[in-house]
């Protein structure tokens, strides 16, 4: 028989309870406590001979199925098992100022330094807010409609310096392309509206390859995504003659024009020559976890929780079959180290963007 301890010690409304396990507290009135210990927060009460206990600690219940449940026992019914990942890749995580073409060195340089110049507008919002504080005294006996006129004139200063700000940092492009350029130029504007019209559009921000493929619905690779979107439009602190296309992720936004693709991250540019850019579209298959979106085509179904034989794993009530659809991937990729990629719900949705892409080099 094992030598076991225990020891209460009360201070206050709290009780410190002392065990061979560790050390836990707990806090209540005769007949229910809350409290905290070794295995975790509980809640307790009783009246009579009759006695509750109850763990409010169900995350780590859960991982204890998963990392100690024997094959053959049963799983809870609703109990979501996480895949275990074996290695991470993540994407999208160049700088873009190590993005540089010879061509647009000087460019760069100068859009670089008008975006790194410093905002006047949120010092004129305190100067102003000060001032206001000032003249309150020798206001205060003045008609509310006065204040109402000064608050509007303080707006109004706010909003002329935050546009002058926005002048200052902004980069004029001018563009006269030749015929065979338009021509090319319109059909990649065109290709990349058909692409941002996917009714699910994300950037892979991680790959995640997992070592047990019956908790991830038989599928080798997990993917994170990221917010992303395909338009036209104009890059950010840019003004130019044209509206081009603008493809955002999570961390970088591609401007492309009829010269030269630039690459912004908050006040850093970077630039990227077309026949420098790799472009490759590629079909996937996806197991839908959510709705599926009404362009994907289905073209089987798993389980959420599948045998090796493809069949349901019988361990999970819960067990739901899901759809797996035809998936399009776009990857952007240059020597350099850029690696952006992206997923839409239509077959073959980035194909025409892609060789839109291509044919600019």
């Amino acid at each position: 028989m094992g030598l076991t301890f225990s020891r209460s010690v009360r201070i206050g409304p709290v009780r410190f309870n002392f065990s061979g396990a560790g050390i836990g507290a707990s806090v209540g009135v005769p007949g229910f406590r809350i409290g905290t210990g070794p295995r975790g927060a509980y809640i307790s009460g009783g009246v009579g001979g009759f006695r509750y206990r109850r763990s409010l600690n169900p995350a780590r219940s859960t991982r204890s199925n998963r990392l100690s449940g024997d094959q053959g026992a049963p799983a809870p019914a609703d109990v979501d098992v996480e895949p275990i990942t074996s290695s991470t890749h993540e994407y999208d995580m160049l700088s873009v100022l190590e993005l540089t073409d010879s061509d647009s060195d000087a460019l760069l340089r100068s859009m670089n330094e008008q975006r790194q110049k410093t905002s006047l507008w949120p010092f004129v919002i305190g100067a102003v807010l000060f001032m206001y504080v000032v003249l309150m005294s020798a206001i205060s006996a003045f008609p509310l409609a006065l204040h109402f006129v000064l608050l509007i004139a303080m707006a109004v200063v706010v909003a002329w310096v935050f546009w002058q700000d926005k002048m200052r940092k902004a980069t004029v492009l001018f563009f006269e392309p030749d015929a065979v350029t338009s021509n090319h130029f319109e059909a990649l504007c065109s290709a990349l509206s058909s692409a941002g019209s996917m009714r699910k559009l994300k950037a892979v921000a991680s790959t995640s390859r997992y070592a047990d493929r019956k908790y991830s619905a038989g599928a080798s690779e997990g993917l994170k995504f990221s917010p992303a979107s395909l338009s036209l439009g104009q890059g950010p602190g840019v003004v130019a003659n044209i509206d081009v296309p603008v493809v955002k992720t999570g961390r970088t936004t591609l401007v492309f024009y009829p010269d030269r693709i630039l690459a912004f991250q908050g006040d850093s540019v970077g630039a990227i020559a077309y026949d420098s850019l790799r472009p490759v579209e590629e079909c996937t298959r996806f197991i839908e976890h959510d709705a599926v979106p009404s362009d994907a085509r289905v073209i089987d179904t798993t389980w959420q929780y599948v045998n090796r034989n493809g069949g349901p794993d019988r361990r999970f009530k819960s067990n739901r079959e899901l759809p797996v659809c035809a998936y399009s991937q776009l990857n952007l990729t240059t020597q350099s180290g850029l690696d952006i990629r992206l997923l839409g719900s239509r077959e073959r949705g980035f194909e025409p963007f892609a060789v839109a892409l291509s044919r600019m080099a």
